[in-house]
């Protein structure tokens, strides 16, 4: 009897939700499930610790490898969101959202992966803002209101990532768009910063267009400034045309790699600033897509302060370092594609992207400076071009079938980063194909 009451709890408890605001509020369950089987052409171990499991860009590994992808075209989760209607057109509203995989059923926590790997396996291992947080892709509380706008705390998506799916040629797939795979994109420069915690965010729809502004509380002592960020943006919608522009800046931004060893992680500081401009148009069965991002990075403004880190995400740091720039970064990111309905049910979506990085250390061209990082010949200059291409077909509203690839290429600078031996060569490319089946509820 008692087992028999145990498992009837969670039932109870979802009914005394439903009933306890049955009369003024909304509450939702929801999410997407997103499985796919993916052949990659060159990459590590397929490791279920990342949100999505593999690097479909261009990675570390000489062998192929086929295994389950989680989320390839889009992340798997669930949240619960809600609102109370408090008159006058003023709702109070809340957002709890969870990343998990779905492969294995367990949180998705990017920083274990890291933690877990070295930088050459053997698992594949990325920097993600979706790190181990029970609520690791949002939570917030705040005031919406039909004349005033919205108004929410928490820990919130950044304009970029809120806006990458409406103007992504492939709407923010994680297996066949890099800028829908990596939340640096997202983030303006470092993954971290596509979801701001301890952050501030203002809405308003004025006509046509929607204006926005973010700011991030540091929670620094002594140093206001220190950890924080400014985010604006604003979309301007009418019939079928939209586009956005958005800056951003944050101070004292991190980004997380592999260590040496195992058990602990790297971290390396810097200010960050991001500009983006970003347009679609729908032409009867066709909707062109395109867009344009400029990515900055130098050294923090508060060095002292980011060198007494000592965990990240709750994950130990062994090193951090604030001089990785002695010349700022820059990435000039730029796409271009589409989508075209064939019938109501299948669409064919193709994306082409580009990203250029200058030499801001290069090793060979720069003398070294007392203080700054060694110059890395991935610090050269160099680019990274994809090529992408996918056929969806809806089952229903909810229940659809897809199948992908994308070509990478890349030169230079950024085929240092991931070269497998030395001495490096001139260009190094990767490949993707997946099949996937995608639930939303």
């Amino acid at each position: 009897m008692r087992k028999s009451l145990l498992r009837l709890a969670p039932l109870a408890l979802v009914g005394f939700v439903g009933t306890a605001f049955a009369d003024d509020s909304g509450i939702t369950i929801y999410g997407i499930l997103d499985a796919a089987i993916a052949y990659v052409q060159h990459t590590l171990d397929f490791e279920g610790n990342h949100p999505v499991e593999v690097n479909p860009n261009v990675t570390k590994g000489t062998n192929s490898a086929t295994g389950m992808m989680n989320g390839a075209m889009s992340a798997t989760r669930w949240g619960i969101k809600g609102q109370e209607d408090l008159g006058g057109g003023t709702k109070a509203i809340f957002l709890l959202e969870q990343g998990f995989d779905l492969s294995t059923g367990t949180v998705s926590n990017a920083a274990i992966g890291l933690a877990n790997n070295k930088s050459t396996g053997p698992q594949f291992s990325a920097d993600s803002a979706i790190s181990g947080q029970f609520f690791n892709r949002g939570a917030y509380v705040g005031l919406s209101s039909n004349q005033y706008g919205t108004f929410t705390a928490g820990r919130q998506q950044n304009f970029f990532l809120d806006n990458i799916a409406i103007f992504d040629p492939l709407m923010g797939s994680q297996a066949f768009s890099p800028i829908g795979f990596s939340g640096s994109y997202g983030g303006g420069g470092f993954t971290d910063d596509s979801r701001v915690d301890n952050s501030l965010k203002y809405k308003i729809a004025l006509g046509d267009f929607t204006l926005g502004a973010m700011y991030k509380i540091g929670g620094i002592a002594g140093g206001n400034l220190a950890e924080s960020a400014w985010l604006f943006n604003g979309v301007y919608a009418v019939g079928p045309f939209a586009a956005q522009l958005g800056y951003e800046q944050f101070r004292d931004a991190f980004s997380i790699s592999n260590n040496t060893g195992t058990g602990s992680v790297k971290v390396t500081a810097a200010d960050t600033k991001a500009y983006m401009a970003a347009a679609k148009y729908t032409w009867e069965h066709l909707t062109v897509r395109g867009g344009y991002e400029r990515e900055e990075m130098e050294n923090p403004t508060n060095p002292t302060q980011d060198l007494l880190l000592t965990t990240i995400f709750n994950t130990p740091v062994a090193s951090v370092t604030v001089n990785a720039y002695p010349n700022q970064k820059n990435l000039n990111v730029y796409w271009f594609g589409g989508g075209y309905d064939f019938t109501p049910a299948f669409t064919l979506l193709a994306g082409v992207y580009h990203v250029s990085q200058n030499a801001y250390n290069c090793k060979g061209q720069q003398i070294p400076i007392p203080g700054q990082a060694a110059p890395s010949a991935s610090a050269c200059s160099g680019a990274l071009n994809y090529y992408s291409l996918v056929a969806d077909y809806n089952l229903s509203k909810r229940t659809d079938l897809y199948v992908g690839w994308m070509d990478s290429l890349v030169s230079g600078g950024p085929a240092a980063a991931v070269a497998n031996t030395a001495p490096l060569a001139s260009e190094n490319g990767n490949r993707i194909y997946a099949l996937g089946f995608r639930h939303r509820f």
